[in-house]
């Protein structure tokens, strides 16, 4: 079990293909979303998976790692799906159901020019139930092993695994991954990059050939990435250790405001204010659109504040 608060569910999302025809906006991108059940070792594991080209689909691997049968449907478990491809390491798994050849495939989005605060639609079937279609926004863009994994507001649940993230016109922009067990904004999508060959046109990334029983994500502590260290920490909201993690994130990854916003809330929660100030202005100057939004305090206001701080007892000793 991790070390995060965070026990991580995975949900994969519907893929769309970058080869589809013209982009359709009155197309329900949700028939492109199925839920899986796997059944083995006396274990039933409820899931989501995504059809991503004719007759394969993207699901999580750690809902059918262990199966030794897999159904597959909407409102009914009407089909048989078959392994065709396993990534443990990235916990993406292609399935093969021949019934699905004639069945549309979700659209891929452009996912090279996402942004903090862009809106996101998470789909998938929590616990086996109807399908389920939650709203949030990108709260950060972390590189992992040439890809970036999207931390997004949208919340997903148990049975998710394996279910859709979406942009706001409708197009496959990732695959939902894992979450807190705290909630909030600590909910992870799997990058499209990941998925290789199964998705038809869509750019990948070369990656050694590594085999791992977990997936990143589930390792111990001091294995995983550090936005994901980090994230465990503040899910914790244990500011005193989470500094020196917060600290060694933005040097490895300095062009990403989302270590900045990071270390700057934690230096907020330790109140010390001028640090924050200098960390919130670093995102703001790595993304200006943040600058007003929640994620980022009022910078000028910020500014003036830490300087008044810095003032007070000069002034109180001169009374």
């Amino acid at each position: 079990m991790l070390r995060l608060t965070l026990p991580l569910l995975l949900l994969l999302i519907p893929s769309l293909n970058a080869q589809a025809a013209e982009y359709d906006p009155n197309l329900d991108r949700s028939l492109a979303v199925y839920r899986i059940r796997a059944s083995g070792a006396g274990r039933v594991s409820d899931g989501s998976a995504v059809l991503v080209a004719p007759g394969r689909l993207l699901t999580a691997c750690h809902v059918i790692r262990r199966a030794e049968s897999i159904r597959i449907g909407r409102k009914e478990l009407t089909w048989s799906a078959y392994p065709a491809a396993a990534d443990i390491e990235h916990d993406l798994c292609v399935l093969a159901v021949p019934e699905l050849l004639t069945a549309t495939p979700a659209v891929i989005g452009p996912t090279a020019m996402m942004l903090l605060g862009d809106p996101v639609i998470a789909a998938g079937y929590p616990k086996g139930g109807h399908l389920n279609i939650t709203h949030g926004e990108i709260k950060g863009l972390h590189a992992h092993d040439g890809a970036l994994v999207l931390q997004i507001s949208a919340a997903f649940g148990h049975g998710q695994s394996g279910g859709g993230v979406f942009d706001d016109t409708g197009r496959l922009v990732g695959i939902i991954g894992f979450k807190a067990i705290a909630g909030g904004s600590f909910h992870y999508a799997l990058p499209l990059a990941w998925a290789g060959d199964a998705i038809p046109g869509q750019s990948s990334v070369t990656r050694a050939a590594n085999f791992h029983e977990l997936a990143f994500w589930e390792r111990p502590s001091e294995e995983k990435p550090l936005f994901l260290r980090a994230a465990s920490l503040e899910a914790d909201r244990d500011w005193q250790q989470l500094v020196g993690v917060a600290q060694q994130w933005v040097s490895a990854d300095e062009t990403n405001p989302a270590s900045w916003l990071c270390l700057g809330r934690t230096m907020s929660k330790l109140k010390r204010d001028q640090a924050a100030a200098r960390a919130f202005a670093q995102a703001a100057t790595l993304q200006p659109s943040l600058a007003g939004t929640p994620d980022l305090p009022d910078l000028p206001t910020t500014m003036a504040d830490v300087a008044l701080r810095r003032l007070a007892p000069d002034r109180q000793g001169r009374r």
